[in-house]
């Protein structure tokens, strides 16, 4: 019997269901605030109450620059939230903060809806550490940590690919009916959901004094701003068939995964060599076949994403895991944000030679990986 009186079956049991609680109602979370920081920022104006005008490529990568920077602006405080009172906390203010974009998403005023662009990227912020911290923290009672960041992971690239293919069905009134969920959704989770501390302070300093990740994420942020400035795109001007050929791939990571200790080269290579890859397939956009372009650009960000994963879950010690990712996040976001604006002034002003521009400097960012001292 248990400390509760209760046999320890049951609170084993018990203690399972919780977990999978934990993790359905994360990534249920998750998802709609994907729907809104990616989706609803690729079709702001189509959520607005405007006439349909025609606009150039750079308004159509504003909002999704602006979700970015809101993203980026929100990790460290979530983690210095977090550390103060837990995980739910954040969570709840995340997709509270979600809801209320979404609900006001249809306003008619440019600025407001850049604004509401901001509150999304906030709450994918303040959501995403927290809520895989969490899920940790409930599964590592069963030594199942490593599997459950694999499945947390995994969902994060397939609803990636699942929003970009649904943005073009986000109507107002689905927007305002998703808002109300997610507001309903944040209540649930500060109530049923408990923290289960593993670690009482998240050593961000420590994060942040390590070069190497600081370096990965300069290299990533030209890919990172280029694929999401891309998305955009895609998404406004080729439809739903050209984006998926550009997202479907991200679907491939949790196969990639299982596949990673068969892979004999070096990690640092593989990124280097993607990345180099990457660049010279963005130069071709602008005259190669969209298809052909997407679907390869998709592959190959996939095996960039996923590399850089494995690098930072190789080169940090399990505790650090989350928190690195989000430094990472962090920095390719804000850099990224900066990167999408300009790729989308070059395509618009330079049109086939703004790609061969775009694409040079994603090539010439992967240098950043040989100054890396890792050998994974």
């Amino acid at each position: 019997m248990g400390v509760t009186g209760r046999p320890i079956g049951e609170i084993h049991a018990s203690i399972i269901r919780r977990a999978y609680y934990v993790l359905g109602i994360s990534i249920f979370g998750l998802s709609l605030i994907l729907l809104n920081w990616l989706s609803a920022s690729a079709m702001m104006y189509e959520l607005m109450n405007i006439r349909r005008i025609v606009l150039g490529v750079a308004y159509y990568i504003v909002p999704m620059a602006t979700a970015m920077v809101g993203f980026a602006m929100m990790q460290i405080p979530a983690a210095f939230l977090l550390n103060r009172v837990g995980n739910r906390v954040p969570m709840f203010l995340g997709l509270l903060l979600n809801g209320l974009s979404l609900m006001f998403s249809t306003t008619s005023s440019y600025h407001t809806a850049l604004f509401l662009r901001f509150l999304a990227g906030m709450s994918l912020g303040l959501y995403l550490a927290p809520s895989l911290l969490l899920i940790l923290g409930w599964w590592s009672i069963r030594g199942l940590t490593r599997w459950v960041q694999v499945t947390y992971l995994s969902s994060i690239t397939t609803l990636l690919a699942i929003s970009t293919l649904t943005a073009t069905y986000l109507t107002k009134t689905t927007a305002l009916y998703l808002g109300v969920v997610s507001i309903a959704l944040s209540a649930v989770v500060l109530l049923t959901v408990r923290d289960v501390v593993i670690i009482k302070s998240v050593p961000i300093m420590a994060v942040m004094n390590n070069p190497d990740i600081l370096m990965l994420a300069i290299a990533f942020s030209l890919p990172w701003g280029v694929y999401l400035g891309l998305i955009s795109i895609t998404i406004n001007f080729n439809g739903n068939t050209a984006v998926m050929l550009l997202t479907a791939p991200l679907i491939l990571t949790p196969l990639l995964y299982r596949v990673r200790h068969s892979v004999r080269v070096e990690r640092r290579k593989i990124l280097l060599l993607s990345t180099a890859a990457l660049g010279v397939s963005t130069a071709l956009a602008g005259v190669a076949p969209l298809g052909y372009v997407l679907a390869v650009m998709g592959v190959l960000f996939t095996v960039i994403l996923l590399s850089i994963l494995y690098i930072i879950n190789n080169l940090v010690s399990p505790i650090l895991i989350v928190q690195s990712t989000s430094y990472l996040l962090t920095i390719s976001s804000t850099i990224g944000s900066i990167i999408s604006i300009l790729m989308a002034y070059a395509l618009q002003y330079f049109g086939a030679l703004g790609w061969v521009i775009i694409g040079a400097l994603i090539t010439t960012s992967s240098l950043i990986y040989k100054v890396l001292k890792i050998a994974l």
